[in-house]
């Protein structure tokens, strides 16, 4: 799968500060599939982000590199969405 960051929906959610976007996954049949993505933080500050593929969630932060700390992604699948995400967060 190949992800393509854009900025379809990006808005601040005034009550929790929740940052919302949209990147496009390309599967291998070249189908494009929306991914929605909500940055959220840990109660002691640390970011990551929920993602939703095709109707499921996983969550995924960044440390030295990307890592998945709930779902059911792959690691190429982990490292192209996290790709995505750095190249949307470059555009704000």
């Amino acid at each position: 799968m190949l992800y393509k960051a854009t900025k379809l929906n990006n808005r601040i959610m005034e009550a929790s500060e929740d940052i919302k976007f949209t990147v496009i996954v390309h599967n291998n049949e070249s189908k494009e599939t929306e991914v929605e993505v909500r940055h959220a933080e840990t109660t002691d500050g640390i970011p990551y982000y929920i993602c939703k593929v095709e109707g499921k969630e996983a969550q995924i932060r960044k440390d030295e590199k990307w890592e998945q700390i709930w779902g059911s992604l792959t690691h190429v699948q982990v490292d192209e969405l996290g790709a995505a995400i750095n190249k949307h967060l470059d555009t704000l």
